[in-house]
């Protein structure tokens, strides 16, 4: 599914590398045209990439006087070990704290004084910082963020500081019965791949974390040739291009590793665990391997499959399970495209005594979507519900940069700008198939979280 504000120029150019390109001199604009009806505001796409390798996308947009500049790592918890896990993370609360000429306060203050607004983010496949301002302050703004992407202090004073503050995220995590049962689907689903490991990572790896640890995986992985800044907004190409190069042209290249992460093995058997907790309700999450970014055309598919299923407001489950035989109090489907195969999962709410009934239930949907093709009808749907989806992000700047900068990322910014066009082509017997090669019922993984009556007791089984 698109990444959702929280939410591919040809792969010669935009794949990331194993190493930092050969330096070259810029060229002139690769112009990527959005595969879409005419109408829908998302306009044309210019790539351009910088001396140092650094990826810079352009996508002006004058229908407010704003500019989202978003710059994307390919450094999320997918490049860690298991022995710095948590590096990635513990990097986003560092990052803007200050650098080799602004203490900390002044990075927050300087976008502040813009009447602009700052934020980061870490998943697995990547890390990235944002700033939205008014365009005419758009270069300014840029110059900070800049400073703090290329010299991070990342002073031991700050990570003390910030390191209580990640455990008591960590806890309150935890203490969510989602968050219990996303970490543990995880595990169970990805036992040695990256996307098994907690995305912050564990309470005793983040309380002996060392600044050495952190500072070498910055020292790695934040290299112009593993990033994409993304321009969006009331800006011109040349414009764009320009700030750029002044803020960031100057970053110097240097090699980062080969992304030599190996695959998960083919998932073949049913895989469960059961969990309790001190909650009134049980929880249920059951889900299936599902193609990665480069399963293609499966992974857009899959998008019209998982909004059928369990997305928006009249998707299958709700209408079905919770509307109609009031199995659920809540239920929804997820599926986040990502540089490796991920999942297709189902996560519900219910009475402890449906716990059985709902994971039943849910297995039936899954089945009758192997059986026979969509209806015209229910396609159409569910088009119409994924083309709604995707333009409510991408009708402002930040949630356009964000949807270019994530694909580009992964794999490269056109799949963003013809996504409109590959999901509308599918047809009911690709969801038919895809649904037969992906949601197998002998091959998923089931974790159950039941209430347990004392809170003081409650513990993981």
């Amino acid at each position: 599914m698109r990444l959702r504000a929280l939410l591919t120029l040809s792969a010669l150019l935009l794949i990331f590398p194993s190493l930092v390109p050969t330096p070259a001199r810029a060229q002139e604009p690769t112009v990527l045209t959005t595969q879409a009806p005419p109408g829908l505001g998302l306009g044309t796409v210019y790539s351009y990439t910088l001396e140092n390798g650094l990826r810079v996308l352009v996508a002006p947009n004058d229908a407010a006087d704003l500019v989202t500049l978003d710059v994307w790592m390919g450094a999320g918890t997918r490049r860690e070990t298991a022995d710095n896990n948590g590096a990635a993370h513990f990097i986003e609360h560092l990052l803007f704290k200050g650098t080799t000429t602004r203490k900390p306060g002044d990075i927050d203050a300087a976008i502040e004084d813009l009447g602009g607004t700052l934020n980061a983010a870490t998943s697995y496949d990547w890390a990235h910082f944002y700033v939205t301002v008014a365009s005419a302050d758009a270069d300014a703004a840029l110059a900070v963020l800049a400073d703090a992407l290329m010299n991070a202090a990342l002073r031991p004073e700050d990570m003390e500081a910030e390191r209580p503050i990640i455990l008591s995220e960590m806890a309150r995590e935890t203490a969510q019965p989602t968050g219990r049962l996303t970490q543990a689907f995880n595990a169970l689903t990805f036992p040695t791949h990256p996307y098994g490991r907690p995305l912050i990572g564990t309470p005793a790896g983040i309380a002996q974390m060392t600044r050495q640890t952190v500072y070498d995986f910055y020292k790695t992985y934040y290299a112009p040739g593993n990033a994409t800044l993304v321009i969006a907004g009331n800006v011109k190409p040349e414009q764009g291009l320009a700030m750029a190069r002044k803020a960031l042209g100057a970053w110097p290249a240097h090699p980062f590793p080969a992304d030599t992460v190996p695959p998960e093995a083919p998932q073949t058997a049913i895989r469960t665990r059961t969990l309790e907790g001190p909650f009134r309700n049980a929880y249920v999450m059951l889900g299936f391997r599902a193609p990665s970014v480069k399963d293609r055309p499966d992974a857009w598919v899959m998008d019209v499959l998982l909004t059928y299923l369990g997305q928006g407001g009249n998707n299958r489950l709700t209408v079905d399970l919770q509307r109609k035989r009031r199995l659920v109090t809540s239920i929804n489907a997820n599926y986040l495209t990502q540089h490796d195969p991920g999942t297709l999962s189902v996560t519900a709410e219910c009475d402890a005594s449906n716990a059985d009934a709902v994971t039943e239930a849910i297995l039936a949907e899954v089945q009758s979507l192997r059986d026979a093709p969509l209806a015209d009808a229910d396609l159409a749907a569910a088009k119409h519900a994924l083309l709604a989806s995707y333009l409510f992000d991408a009708q402002t700047s930040s949630g356009r940069a964000g949807a270019l900068g994530f694909y580009a990322v992964i794999d490269s910014a056109r799949y963003d700008t013809d996504y409109i066009a590959h999901f509308e082509a599918v047809t009911a017997a690709q969801v038919q198939s895809v649904a037969q090669k992906y949601l197998d019922p002998q091959a998923y993984t089931l974790v159950t979280l039941l209430p347990r009556t004392s809170p003081i007791t409650a513990s993981w089984r």
